[in-house]
């Protein structure tokens, strides 16, 4: 089953008007209880459970601030990033992966070769929290490589301590706030400004979440 959703978030800036498109997918997967000597795969149990992905300020844009022709590397940092929640059964891992253009696009236009001015450069960052709190001191930065970011982590930290059981079944009445909890994703990064020509830039971040 896959669930997907898409959100505009805006970048204003003195020349240009830079927005970001971020589309979230959420994917769980049907699986297979395998047992393997005394060992149980509890990722097995992922497909009778949902995981959302969902915006902590909807209203808030991912921002660089004042941009202007020829100003070089402009960053957003950690403290500054796009926030989103990862909600799910918190005895499970999750892997996240993120895909980001290389370039913002002057007017969606993705001809972009690299050394024109319709495009500028952009680079992502990424990081997660899983200790229960939106805190990016607790943030534990993800691995980036060509503008691509992947993790696997349990929504809520263990520890020391081993991987716990199963969740409870589903059962009527089941209420799975009792069973969930949040992870945030950070999403930030940089971009280049050269002698780009004025107007409206945008790219697409693709965030996917699966259960393990």
């Amino acid at each position: 089953m896959i669930f997907r959703s898409s959100h505009n978030f805006f970048i204003r800036s003195a020349l240009w008007s830079l927005r970001a498109l971020f589309i979230l997918s959420v994917i769980s997967l049907s699986t297979t209880t395998i047992l393997n000597a005394q060992e149980i795969d509890f990722g097995d149990f992922s497909s009778k459970y949902t995981v959302s992905i969902t915006e902590l300020i909807p209203a808030e844009d991912l921002s660089f601030g004042m941009v202007i022709q020829n100003e070089g590397l402009k960053t957003v940092d950690l403290l500054d990033a796009k926030v989103l929640m990862i909600e799910g059964v918190k005895y499970l891992d999750v892997v996240v992966t993120i895909t980001a253009d290389n370039y913002l696009y002057l007017n969606n236009d993705v001809s972009c070769n690299g050394s024109n001015s319709n495009c500028i450069p952009f680079t992502l960052q990424a990081a997660y929290a899983n200790r229960g709190n939106n805190n990016t001191n607790q943030a534990v930065l993800m691995q980036v490589a060509s503008n691509v970011a992947s993790a696997q982590f349990p929504i809520l930290a263990r520890g020391n301590r081993p991987p716990g059981p199963p969740p409870t079944p589903v059962y009527e009445g089941y209420n799975p706030a009792l069973f969930n909890e949040t992870a945030y994703l950070y999403l930030y990064g940089s971009i280049n400004v050269g002698n780009q020509n004025a107007g409206s830039y945008s790219g697409q971040i693709q965030v996917t979440v699966t259960y393990d």
